[in-house]
Protein backbone atom coordinates (compact mmCIF):
# COMPACT_ATOMS: atom_id res chain seq x y z
CA UNK A 1 0.00 0.00 0.00
CA UNK A 2 1.54 3.83 -0.96
CA UNK A 3 1.06 6.44 0.78
CA UNK A 4 1.84 9.95 0.15
CA UNK A 5 2.23 12.52 3.23
CA UNK A 6 1.76 16.06 3.18
CA UNK A 7 3.55 19.05 5.21
CA UNK A 8 1.39 22.49 5.03
CA UNK A 9 3.36 25.29 6.65
CA UNK A 10 0.99 28.52 6.44
CA UNK A 11 1.74 32.43 8.05
CA UNK A 12 2.14 31.37 11.21
CA UNK A 13 4.74 28.96 10.92
CA UNK A 14 2.95 26.29 12.18
CA UNK A 15 3.71 22.73 10.15
CA UNK A 16 0.06 20.78 9.22
CA UNK A 17 0.51 17.22 8.75
CA UNK A 18 -1.58 14.94 7.16
CA UNK A 19 -1.56 11.40 5.64
CA UNK A 20 -3.18 10.89 2.05
CA UNK A 21 -5.68 7.67 1.57
CA UNK A 22 -4.62 5.57 -1.13
CA UNK A 23 -8.76 4.72 -1.62
CA UNK A 24 -10.46 6.24 -4.11
CA UNK A 25 -11.62 9.02 -2.33
CA UNK A 26 -8.18 10.40 -1.28
CA UNK A 27 -9.01 11.11 1.84
CA UNK A 28 -6.60 13.27 4.34
CA UNK A 29 -6.19 12.21 8.01
CA UNK A 30 -4.51 14.69 9.99
CA UNK A 31 -1.35 13.29 12.04
CA UNK A 32 -1.63 15.56 15.27
CA UNK A 33 1.63 15.74 17.74
CA UNK A 34 0.15 12.69 20.31
CA UNK A 35 -0.02 10.93 16.71
CA UNK A 36 3.72 12.01 16.03
CA UNK A 37 5.00 10.93 19.69
CA UNK A 38 3.57 7.59 19.05
CA UNK A 39 6.04 7.15 16.36
CA UNK A 40 8.76 7.75 18.85
CA UNK A 41 10.94 10.05 16.81
CA UNK A 42 14.22 11.78 18.09
CA UNK A 43 15.95 14.64 16.44
CA UNK A 44 19.60 15.12 16.98
CA UNK A 45 20.96 18.27 15.26
CA UNK A 46 23.12 20.56 16.01
CA UNK A 47 22.24 21.79 19.56
CA UNK A 48 23.36 19.13 21.63
CA UNK A 49 23.20 21.10 24.44
CA UNK A 50 19.46 20.01 26.18
CA UNK A 51 20.13 16.38 25.62
CA UNK A 52 23.00 16.65 28.24
CA UNK A 53 20.55 17.77 30.81
CA UNK A 54 17.39 16.72 32.67
CA UNK A 55 15.26 18.63 31.25
CA UNK A 56 11.70 18.96 29.44
CA UNK A 57 11.71 15.93 27.05
CA UNK A 58 15.86 15.75 26.93
CA UNK A 59 17.46 12.21 25.85
CA UNK A 60 18.58 11.92 29.46
CA UNK A 61 14.90 12.51 30.77
CA UNK A 62 13.51 9.97 28.78
CA UNK A 63 16.50 7.78 29.66
CA UNK A 64 16.01 7.89 33.25
CA UNK A 65 12.37 7.01 33.12
CA UNK A 66 9.18 9.31 34.65
CA UNK A 67 9.24 7.55 38.30
CA UNK A 68 13.23 9.04 38.89
CA UNK A 69 12.68 12.46 36.95
CA UNK A 70 9.44 13.55 39.48
CA UNK A 71 11.92 13.33 42.24
CA UNK A 72 14.15 15.93 40.83
CA UNK A 73 11.45 19.37 41.07
CA UNK A 74 11.75 18.27 45.12
CA UNK A 75 15.55 18.28 44.73
CA UNK A 76 15.68 21.44 43.20
CA UNK A 77 13.15 23.69 45.69
CA UNK A 78 15.92 22.26 48.41
CA UNK A 79 18.82 23.53 46.59
CA UNK A 80 17.01 26.65 45.36
CA UNK A 81 16.59 27.59 48.95
CA UNK A 82 20.43 26.51 50.12
CA UNK A 83 21.69 28.71 47.45
CA UNK A 84 19.19 31.81 48.46
CA UNK A 85 20.72 31.04 51.92
CA UNK A 86 24.08 31.60 51.01
CA UNK A 87 23.59 34.50 48.11
CA UNK A 88 22.51 36.36 51.41
CA UNK A 89 25.63 36.74 53.08
CA UNK A 90 27.35 37.62 50.26
CA UNK A 91 30.11 40.47 50.89
CA UNK A 92 28.65 43.20 48.38
CA UNK A 93 30.84 46.22 50.17
CA UNK A 94 32.81 46.87 47.10
CA UNK A 95 29.45 47.96 45.40
CA UNK A 96 28.91 50.60 48.21
CA UNK A 97 30.55 53.56 45.94
CA UNK A 98 28.24 52.78 43.20
CA UNK A 99 25.16 52.76 45.43
CA UNK A 100 25.43 56.58 46.86
CA UNK A 101 25.94 57.31 43.00
CA UNK A 102 22.66 56.01 42.47
CA UNK A 103 21.07 57.83 45.73
CA UNK A 104 22.26 60.76 44.61
CA UNK A 105 21.16 60.58 41.25
CA UNK A 106 17.13 59.19 42.23
CA UNK A 107 17.36 62.32 44.55
CA UNK A 108 17.65 64.86 41.96
CA UNK A 109 14.80 63.16 40.33
CA UNK A 110 12.73 63.31 43.43
CA UNK A 111 12.89 59.66 44.16
CA UNK A 112 14.01 58.12 48.01
CA UNK A 113 14.14 54.43 49.08
CA UNK A 114 11.73 53.69 51.68
CA UNK A 115 14.54 52.50 53.64
CA UNK A 116 17.70 52.61 51.65
CA UNK A 117 19.24 51.14 48.45
CA UNK A 118 21.92 48.02 48.80
CA UNK A 119 22.68 45.52 46.73
CA UNK A 120 21.27 42.15 47.01
CA UNK A 121 20.47 38.97 44.96
CA UNK A 122 16.87 38.75 43.63
CA UNK A 123 15.49 35.37 44.07
CA UNK A 124 13.39 35.34 40.87
CA UNK A 125 16.67 35.51 38.90
CA UNK A 126 17.91 32.89 40.29
CA UNK A 127 16.78 30.03 37.72
CA UNK A 128 16.70 26.72 39.07
CA UNK A 129 14.68 24.27 37.36
CA UNK A 130 14.99 20.75 35.96
CA UNK A 131 17.31 21.84 33.17
CA UNK A 132 19.91 22.97 35.56
CA UNK A 133 20.93 19.73 36.09
CA UNK A 134 23.29 18.64 34.15
CA UNK A 135 25.97 15.77 33.04
CA UNK A 136 29.04 16.49 34.28
CA UNK A 137 32.91 15.19 32.81
CA UNK A 138 34.64 15.80 36.54
CA UNK A 139 33.66 18.76 37.70
CA UNK A 140 33.45 20.59 34.06
CA UNK A 141 29.97 20.16 32.66
CA UNK A 142 30.04 18.16 29.17
CA UNK A 143 28.92 20.83 27.21
CA UNK A 144 31.77 22.84 27.11
CA UNK A 145 33.55 20.45 25.48
CA UNK A 146 33.98 20.14 22.01
CA UNK A 147 31.02 20.03 19.56
CA UNK A 148 32.01 16.62 18.25
CA UNK A 149 31.79 15.11 21.60
CA UNK A 150 28.87 16.38 22.36
CA UNK A 151 27.09 14.91 19.46
CA UNK A 152 28.10 12.13 20.09
CA UNK A 153 27.27 11.80 23.59
CA UNK A 154 23.81 13.19 22.76
CA UNK A 155 23.33 10.36 20.32
CA UNK A 156 24.74 7.75 22.69
CA UNK A 157 21.86 8.62 25.26
CA UNK A 158 19.59 8.83 22.15
CA UNK A 159 20.02 5.46 20.82
CA UNK A 160 20.16 4.20 24.73
CA UNK A 161 16.90 5.75 24.95
CA UNK A 162 14.81 4.95 22.00
CA UNK A 163 12.27 1.96 22.52
CA UNK A 164 12.13 -0.70 19.66
CA UNK A 165 10.65 0.93 16.89
CA UNK A 166 11.58 4.06 17.13
CA UNK A 167 12.98 6.39 14.99
CA UNK A 168 16.16 8.56 14.85
CA UNK A 169 16.86 11.72 12.63
CA UNK A 170 20.26 13.10 12.60
CA UNK A 171 20.84 16.19 10.95
CA UNK A 172 24.15 16.70 9.23
CA UNK A 173 25.87 13.47 11.03
CA UNK A 174 29.22 14.12 9.64
CA UNK A 175 29.38 17.51 11.40
CA UNK A 176 32.27 18.40 14.02
CA UNK A 177 33.47 14.70 13.48
CA UNK A 178 36.41 13.23 12.71
CA UNK A 179 36.72 10.74 9.93
CA UNK A 180 37.09 7.56 12.18
CA UNK A 181 34.79 8.80 14.65
CA UNK A 182 31.80 9.54 11.83
CA UNK A 183 32.28 5.85 10.65
CA UNK A 184 32.06 4.00 14.22
CA UNK A 185 29.36 6.26 14.80
CA UNK A 186 27.48 5.23 11.02
CA UNK A 187 27.84 1.32 12.26
CA UNK A 188 26.61 1.88 16.04
CA UNK A 189 23.51 3.44 14.56
CA UNK A 190 22.66 0.97 11.86
CA UNK A 191 20.71 -1.28 13.21
CA UNK A 192 21.15 -5.14 13.23
CA UNK A 193 19.23 -7.51 12.13
CA UNK A 194 17.07 -8.02 15.01
CA UNK A 195 16.56 -4.48 16.11
CA UNK A 196 13.32 -2.35 15.37
CA UNK A 197 14.63 0.97 15.37
CA UNK A 198 15.49 3.34 11.90
CA UNK A 199 17.95 6.06 11.44
CA UNK A 200 17.48 8.59 9.21
CA UNK A 201 20.60 10.73 8.62
CA UNK A 202 21.38 13.83 6.01
CA UNK A 203 24.79 14.51 4.78
CA UNK A 204 27.59 16.84 2.63
CA UNK A 205 30.44 14.54 3.59
CA UNK A 206 32.05 11.61 1.22
CA UNK A 207 32.93 9.69 4.01
CA UNK A 208 29.23 9.17 5.18
CA UNK A 209 28.26 8.07 1.65
CA UNK A 210 31.53 5.53 1.51
CA UNK A 211 30.32 3.92 4.82
CA UNK A 212 27.16 3.30 3.28
CA UNK A 213 25.81 0.53 1.42
CA UNK A 214 24.12 1.83 -1.88
CA UNK A 215 20.80 0.05 -1.16
CA UNK A 216 20.71 2.20 2.07
CA UNK A 217 21.15 5.57 0.49
CA UNK A 218 18.35 7.94 -0.90
CA UNK A 219 18.14 10.85 -3.49
CA UNK A 220 15.57 13.89 -2.10
CA UNK A 221 14.45 15.79 -4.61
CA UNK A 222 12.29 18.68 -4.49
CA UNK A 223 10.51 20.87 -7.01
CA UNK A 224 7.81 23.30 -6.55
CA UNK A 225 6.78 21.78 -2.69
CA UNK A 226 6.65 18.37 -3.96
CA UNK A 227 9.20 16.05 -2.70
CA UNK A 228 10.84 12.82 -4.23
CA UNK A 229 12.77 10.26 -2.94
CA UNK A 230 14.61 8.29 -5.39
CA UNK A 231 16.46 4.58 -4.02
CA UNK A 232 20.10 4.17 -4.96
CA UNK A 233 20.16 0.44 -6.77
CA UNK A 234 22.95 -2.03 -5.80
CA UNK A 235 24.63 -1.31 -9.52
CA UNK A 236 25.85 2.27 -8.25
CA UNK A 237 27.94 0.81 -5.48
CA UNK A 238 30.87 1.25 -7.54
CA UNK A 239 30.48 5.16 -7.66
CA UNK A 240 29.59 4.99 -3.92
CA UNK A 241 32.94 3.22 -2.87
CA UNK A 242 35.06 5.18 -5.29
CA UNK A 243 33.40 8.17 -6.37
CA UNK A 244 31.10 9.71 -3.51
CA UNK A 245 31.25 13.28 -4.67
CA UNK A 246 28.95 11.99 -7.59
CA UNK A 247 25.88 11.83 -5.24
CA UNK A 248 26.81 15.12 -3.41
CA UNK A 249 26.33 17.37 -6.60
CA UNK A 250 23.37 18.42 -8.57
CA UNK A 251 24.82 17.97 -11.68
CA UNK A 252 27.89 15.15 -13.06
CA UNK A 253 29.45 14.79 -15.77
CA UNK A 254 30.67 11.13 -16.10
CA UNK A 255 33.84 10.86 -17.71
CA UNK A 256 35.64 7.82 -19.79
CA UNK A 257 38.16 8.13 -17.61
CA UNK A 258 40.60 9.51 -15.94
CA UNK A 259 42.23 11.67 -18.21
CA UNK A 260 39.12 13.12 -19.19
CA UNK A 261 37.48 14.20 -15.64
CA UNK A 262 41.33 16.05 -14.75
CA UNK A 263 40.98 17.73 -18.33
CA UNK A 264 37.47 18.80 -16.67
CA UNK A 265 39.40 20.16 -13.51
CA UNK A 266 42.36 21.82 -15.09
CA UNK A 267 40.02 23.96 -17.59
CA UNK A 268 37.93 25.07 -14.80
CA UNK A 269 40.67 26.46 -12.94
CA UNK A 270 42.41 27.59 -15.63
CA UNK A 271 39.78 28.51 -18.33
CA UNK A 272 36.41 28.88 -17.50
CA UNK A 273 37.31 30.34 -14.11
CA UNK A 274 38.74 33.46 -15.89
CA UNK A 275 35.17 34.26 -17.68
CA UNK A 276 32.68 32.69 -15.17
CA UNK A 277 32.24 31.37 -11.43
CA UNK A 278 33.75 27.78 -10.40
CA UNK A 279 31.96 24.82 -11.95
CA UNK A 280 31.31 24.02 -7.51
CA UNK A 281 29.68 26.86 -7.31
CA UNK A 282 27.20 25.87 -10.00
CA UNK A 283 26.91 22.09 -8.14
CA UNK A 284 28.73 20.68 -11.44
CA UNK A 285 30.93 17.32 -10.61
CA UNK A 286 33.03 15.93 -13.21
CA UNK A 287 33.45 12.43 -12.45
CA UNK A 288 35.75 9.31 -14.15
CA UNK A 289 34.25 6.20 -14.56
CA UNK A 290 34.90 4.16 -11.01
CA UNK A 291 36.07 0.93 -12.72
CA UNK A 292 39.16 2.77 -14.43
CA UNK A 293 37.77 0.86 -18.15
CA UNK A 294 35.42 3.48 -19.23
CA UNK A 295 33.06 1.22 -20.79
CA UNK A 296 30.80 1.33 -18.14
CA UNK A 297 30.53 5.05 -17.85
CA UNK A 298 27.33 5.10 -20.28
CA UNK A 299 25.86 2.66 -18.04
CA UNK A 300 26.26 5.17 -14.63
CA UNK A 301 25.68 8.49 -16.47
CA UNK A 302 22.00 6.39 -17.02
CA UNK A 303 21.96 5.46 -13.29
CA UNK A 304 22.48 8.86 -12.12
CA UNK A 305 20.17 10.57 -14.37
CA UNK A 306 17.30 8.12 -13.05
CA UNK A 307 18.20 9.27 -9.56
CA UNK A 308 17.37 12.84 -10.41
CA UNK A 309 20.79 14.56 -11.43
CA UNK A 310 21.39 16.22 -14.41
CA UNK A 311 24.26 14.27 -16.37
CA UNK A 312 26.40 14.49 -19.50
CA UNK A 313 28.68 12.33 -20.72
CA UNK A 314 31.79 13.22 -21.97
CA UNK A 315 33.87 9.80 -23.75
CA UNK A 316 36.09 9.11 -26.61
CA UNK A 317 34.44 8.19 -30.37
CA UNK A 318 36.80 5.62 -30.90
CA UNK A 319 34.52 2.57 -29.28
CA UNK A 320 30.85 1.61 -29.13
CA UNK A 321 29.07 2.69 -26.30
CA UNK A 322 26.41 0.73 -24.32
CA UNK A 323 24.09 2.41 -23.49
CA UNK A 324 24.13 3.78 -27.30
CA UNK A 325 24.52 7.93 -27.57
CA UNK A 326 21.02 7.80 -28.58
CA UNK A 327 19.09 5.98 -25.82
CA UNK A 328 21.82 8.11 -23.13
CA UNK A 329 20.06 11.34 -25.09
CA UNK A 330 16.76 9.61 -24.96
CA UNK A 331 17.24 9.79 -20.54
CA UNK A 332 18.14 13.54 -20.76
CA UNK A 333 21.62 13.06 -20.69
CA UNK A 334 24.26 15.32 -22.49
CA UNK A 335 26.34 13.24 -25.09
CA UNK A 336 29.80 15.02 -25.94
CA UNK A 337 32.24 13.28 -27.86
CA UNK A 338 35.65 13.56 -29.48
CA UNK A 339 35.14 13.99 -33.18
CA UNK A 340 36.71 12.02 -35.83
CA UNK A 341 36.78 8.61 -34.11
CA UNK A 342 39.63 9.54 -31.50
CA UNK A 343 40.45 9.37 -28.12
CA UNK A 344 40.85 12.43 -26.17
CA UNK A 345 44.89 12.31 -26.79
CA UNK A 346 44.65 11.96 -30.33
CA UNK A 347 41.99 14.42 -30.96
CA UNK A 348 44.39 17.23 -28.65
CA UNK A 349 47.44 16.52 -30.83
CA UNK A 350 46.09 16.55 -34.18
CA UNK A 351 44.40 19.82 -32.73
CA UNK A 352 47.23 21.99 -30.77
CA UNK A 353 49.37 24.13 -32.17
CA UNK A 354 53.09 23.05 -33.26
CA UNK A 355 54.19 25.14 -30.05
CA UNK A 356 51.93 23.57 -27.80
CA UNK A 357 52.64 19.68 -29.09
CA UNK A 358 56.12 20.49 -28.39
CA UNK A 359 55.09 21.78 -24.45
CA UNK A 360 52.73 18.60 -24.53
CA UNK A 361 55.65 16.42 -25.07
CA UNK A 362 58.16 18.28 -22.25
CA UNK A 363 54.95 17.93 -19.68
CA UNK A 364 54.79 14.26 -20.43
CA UNK A 365 58.77 14.04 -19.93
CA UNK A 366 57.92 15.88 -16.66
CA UNK A 367 55.48 13.80 -15.32
CA UNK A 368 57.74 10.59 -16.04
CA UNK A 369 60.83 12.01 -14.14
CA UNK A 370 58.35 13.07 -11.42
CA UNK A 371 56.90 9.29 -10.90
CA UNK A 372 60.61 8.57 -11.01
CA UNK A 373 60.72 6.97 -14.38
CA UNK A 374 63.03 8.06 -17.24
CA UNK A 375 61.53 11.12 -19.30
CA UNK A 376 63.48 9.48 -22.26
CA UNK A 377 60.59 6.73 -22.48
CA UNK A 378 58.11 9.78 -23.99
CA UNK A 379 60.88 9.64 -26.77
CA UNK A 380 61.01 6.38 -27.23
CA UNK A 381 57.70 5.99 -27.66
CA UNK A 382 56.94 8.35 -30.35
CA UNK A 383 59.93 7.07 -32.62
CA UNK A 384 58.02 3.26 -32.26
CA UNK A 385 54.63 4.79 -33.49
CA UNK A 386 56.72 7.01 -36.10
CA UNK A 387 58.30 3.77 -37.43
CA UNK A 388 55.88 1.43 -37.25
CA UNK A 389 53.44 4.16 -39.29
CA UNK A 390 55.67 5.07 -42.50
CA UNK A 391 58.07 3.52 -44.52
CA UNK A 392 61.50 5.52 -43.24
CA UNK A 393 64.51 4.71 -41.60
CA UNK A 394 64.73 5.08 -37.93
CA UNK A 395 64.76 8.33 -36.70
CA UNK A 396 66.40 9.78 -33.05
CA UNK A 397 65.47 13.46 -33.62
CA UNK A 398 63.80 15.44 -30.61
CA UNK A 399 62.65 18.44 -31.89
CA UNK A 400 59.22 18.65 -33.09
CA UNK A 401 59.73 21.13 -36.20
CA UNK A 402 62.51 18.93 -37.24
CA UNK A 403 60.39 15.57 -37.12
CA UNK A 404 57.50 17.33 -39.13
CA UNK A 405 59.85 18.35 -42.10
CA UNK A 406 61.01 14.27 -42.14
CA UNK A 407 57.69 12.61 -41.34
CA UNK A 408 55.00 15.25 -42.73
CA UNK A 409 52.98 16.96 -39.63
CA UNK A 410 49.45 14.41 -40.00
CA UNK A 411 52.18 11.48 -39.82
CA UNK A 412 54.31 13.22 -36.53
CA UNK A 413 50.79 14.24 -34.85
CA UNK A 414 49.66 10.87 -35.31
CA UNK A 415 51.86 9.09 -33.98
CA UNK A 416 52.12 11.69 -31.25
CA UNK A 417 48.73 10.89 -30.10
CA UNK A 418 48.94 7.05 -30.07
CA UNK A 419 52.44 7.31 -28.22
CA UNK A 420 50.42 9.64 -25.27
CA UNK A 421 47.52 6.91 -25.08
CA UNK A 422 49.72 4.11 -25.67
CA UNK A 423 52.09 5.06 -22.87
CA UNK A 424 49.08 6.43 -20.76
CA UNK A 425 51.12 9.70 -19.79
CA UNK A 426 47.86 11.34 -18.73
CA UNK A 427 45.67 8.75 -17.45
CA UNK A 428 45.69 9.88 -13.99
CA UNK A 429 43.56 12.30 -12.45
CA UNK A 430 46.42 14.73 -11.29
CA UNK A 431 48.57 14.09 -14.78
CA UNK A 432 44.59 15.22 -16.76
CA UNK A 433 44.33 18.21 -14.61
CA UNK A 434 48.04 19.16 -15.61
CA UNK A 435 46.72 18.26 -19.77
CA UNK A 436 43.67 20.65 -19.09
CA UNK A 437 45.64 23.48 -18.15
CA UNK A 438 48.08 23.56 -20.63
CA UNK A 439 45.23 23.21 -23.39
CA UNK A 440 43.89 26.68 -21.95
CA UNK A 441 47.15 28.57 -22.75
CA UNK A 442 46.02 27.27 -26.31
CA UNK A 443 42.76 27.67 -26.80
CA UNK A 444 42.76 31.01 -28.41
CA UNK A 445 45.34 29.66 -30.89
CA UNK A 446 42.91 26.67 -31.18
CA UNK A 447 39.58 28.31 -32.34
CA UNK A 448 37.96 26.63 -34.84
CA UNK A 449 39.05 23.23 -33.95
CA UNK A 450 37.11 20.32 -32.83
CA UNK A 451 38.95 20.21 -29.49
CA UNK A 452 38.18 23.86 -29.02
CA UNK A 453 34.55 23.01 -30.17
CA UNK A 454 34.04 20.34 -27.78
CA UNK A 455 35.50 22.29 -25.05
CA UNK A 456 33.21 24.82 -25.44
CA UNK A 457 30.39 22.50 -25.76
CA UNK A 458 31.22 21.39 -22.49
CA UNK A 459 31.40 24.60 -20.99
CA UNK A 460 28.14 25.77 -21.93
CA UNK A 461 26.57 22.30 -20.71
CA UNK A 462 27.89 23.12 -17.43
CA UNK A 463 26.89 27.21 -17.16
CA UNK A 464 23.23 25.87 -18.43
Amino acid sequence: MKLESTVSIKQDLEPEWAVESPQEDKRQQRISASDRRLLGVSKIGNYTGRDLAWGRNSALSRLTGRENIDEIPELLAEAERKVLSALQNLDLDRLTQVIQDVEKAAEKMGLTPASSFRPAMDPERINVNIGAIALFDGNLPFHVKGAGSCRLLAMAIHRASVKEGSIILVDEIENSLEPYRLRQLIRELRPKSNDLHQVIFTTHSCVTVVECIATELYVVRSNEGKSMVYPVESSLQHIVRKIPEAFLARSVIVCEGKTEAGLCHGLDTSYWQMRRPPLASVGVSPIESPKGGGSEAPQYAVALAKLGYRAAYLGDSDRDLNPSKEEMEQQGIEVILWEGGLETERRVCFDLPLQGLQELIKLAIALEEEDDRPGDAVWRKIHEWLNSSIESQPTDFRDVDQLKDIVGENALREAIGKAADDGKWFKRMDKGVRLGNLLANYLIEMQGTETEKTIETIGEWCYA
